[in-house]
């Protein structure tokens, strides 16, 4: 999600209990949607992308999320470090 400048959208205005609380239904859907799944179904391929050009199977796309999920923990643990080593 960027912006027409190719930049990544200003979120203000948002207090950090609205972003956890959101952060938390998002997981609480894809919990939710995963519990629906059999062993055998996280096996099952599908295709995605823009042109339908990539396939994987649904354990991998669980897989995917959870570690993207730990990438952006790492952004965040980053950012908070410089807040700590700056003065205002």
């Amino acid at each position: 999600m960027i912006d027409d400048n190719n930049r990544l959208p200003v979120v203000e205005g948002i207090s950090l209990h609205t972003l956890l609380s959101d952060y938390d239904d998002v997981i609480g859907m894809l919990r939710d949607e995963c519990t629906k799944l059999t062993d055998a179904d996280l096996d099952k391929v599908v295709t995605f992308g823009h042109k339908h050009e990539k396939q994987a199977s649904l354990r991998w796309g669980i897989w995917h999320m959870a570690d993207h999920s730990r990438y952006h923990q790492a952004h965040i643990n980053q950012l908070r470090k410089w807040c700590d080593t700056r003065t205002y």
